[in-house]
Order: C-alpha cells, then structure tokens, then sequence
C-alpha cells in the first residue's frame, strides 16, 4: 500500500475537526469602537507625542502660509484689480453706513412716539384730576380763604349765602364747601348746588346746615377778600341782616366734603363731527 502524503492526509479531514484532528486559531479582528476606545485609553509613546507636535506645526504653517498667500495676492495685484476690491469695500462700507441710519431714525421715531404718547398721557390725567375737583368727587388743597358768619337769632335769609356762592365764583375761587356748625354738616357746592330756606337754618342741595356757617373758597386769597368786602357787597349785606361776618386768608386751606354724582339717565356725550 502506498503511503499518503501528510497534504493529503489534511485534504481528506472532516471540515469541523474531530476527536483526533487539530483546529486551526483564526484571530478575531477588534471592532471600530473598540479599536477608537483603545486609542484614547492608551499611555501616549514618544513617537506619538512627536507626530502631535508635527501636526501642530504644520497647521500653523498652513495658516502663514494662507495669510502670506493674501497678503502677497494683495501685493502683486494690478492697479484694476486694486480698484475693485477698494470699490467692493466702499459698497460694504456704505451699505452698513444706511443701515447703522436706519436703526438710529427707528430709535429716534420709537423715542420721540414714547416720548408723546408719555406727555399725552400726563396731560389726560392732569385733564382728569382737574375734571374731579370741578365735579367735588375728590378733595382739594391750595391757599384760599373762609368766610365765617356767625348768626345766632337766625336772622341771615339764605340769599346772603347763595350771594357769597356767587361771589366767590366769579372772584375765582375753584373750590367752595359750605359748613353748618351748628348740625355738623358740610357740602361741597358745584355746578349743580342750590340753597332753599330751612327751619332752623338753610338747605343746601338737601343737607340742613345750623349756623354758624363757615365758607371755605380755595383761590387767589386777596382776590377773594376784595370779593367780600366791595361795598354793598357780601359782608355789609349779612351785617344788614343782623348776623356777623369775617373773613380770613390762609396760605393752605383743604376742601374735603365730596359731591355724590348721580348716574346720568337722559343724557349722553354727542357724536364727534366726521
């Protein structure tokens, strides 16, 4: 019998080996993750320390180079080719100038409109605080002076105290309140005030008021003495009467009985002109 060669005898063993073969070792390449993980975890080598520092330096003279590249580009440039990048700047340059306009009339205009729309408003509330004083719906403060009638027999008729009303009014007082010290009561006279005779004193726009009765006007204090005191005027009218009138200035008198406004039911604010 011939022998088989030792080739022969491998090309004829079972593929998966068997109890007498010998199996080969077939390494298992490592993954990409695992291969990137080990690079980093690595204890850095000279030789890797020295092609990082290579790197470096090769990038830094990537960008000399890239900056001397302009530099000389802008060097060797013809006198046209000046021009046009000289005229392509002053473009850009004009083009950021209106822009940088622009924002500065916009912050102008949201300023000034800040500015009108405040002033505006500042003038409405003014309007409105000035509207409550007339109307008696809030207190007032100012110099001014009171009128002071003393009248214990009753004999002052309640035309001398709607004439001081009147009085005062066209001096120029801009705030009046009547007092009954007698009944400790007070009304703020406005627009639609009115004085009736009472039984024991006077009714003013339904509130009795018992002497003495005390006027206070808010307003020029001299214009309002003068008032007073013209002849057959206020004062020498109630001595008349029998009762006794003085009048006092003060730097700062207060206002504070308040008018009750009744809901309007008939009428209402006209339609502005188209």
């Amino acid at each position: 019998m011939s022998r088989m060669t030792d080739q022969e005898k491998a090309s004829q063993a079972p593929p998966g080996g068997g109890a007498g073969s010998t199996a080969r070792f077939r390494p298992v390449a490592p993954s990409g993750g695992k291969r990137f993980w080990r690079a980093l975890t690595a204890r850095p080598q000279t030789k890797h320390v020295g092609v990082g520092v290579l790197v470096c330096l090769l990038g830094f003279a990537a960008v000399v180079q890239v900056r001397g590249d302009e530099e000389d580009t802008l060097a060797h440039a013809r006198r046209d080719e000046l021009l046009q990048i000289y005229d392509g700047l002053s473009r850009e340059g004009d083009r950021l100038e209106e822009e940088i306009r622009e924002l500065r009339q916009d912050r102008d205009e949201l300023t000034s409109s800040a500015d009108s729309e405040g002033v505006a408003l500042e003038q409405a509330q003014e309007r409105i605080r000035q509207l409550q004083v007339i109307a008696g719906t809030v207190p007032a403060t100012g110099p001014g002076i009171q009128l002071t009638i003393s009248d214990p027999e009753g004999l002052v008729r309640e035309v001398r105290l709607l004439a001081a009303i009147v009085e005062l009014r066209s001096a120029g007082a801009e705030a009046i309140q009547i007092e009954g010290v007698g009944s400790g009561e007070k009304v703020r006279v406005v627009a639609s005030t009115y004085v009736l005779p009472a039984e024991r004193g006077v009714n003013v726009s339904g509130v009795e008021l018992h002497p003495t009765y005390v006027i206070t006007a808010i307003g020029d204090p001299a214009s309002l003495d003068e008032a007073m005191h013209f002849p057959n005027g206020v004062v020498s009218r109630i001595e008349e009467d029998g009762g006794e009138a003085t009048v006092t200035q003060f730097s700062e008198l207060t206002v504070d009985a308040l008018h009750d406004v009744d809901e309007l039911e008939h009428v209402r604010p006209a339609p502005d002109d188209e």
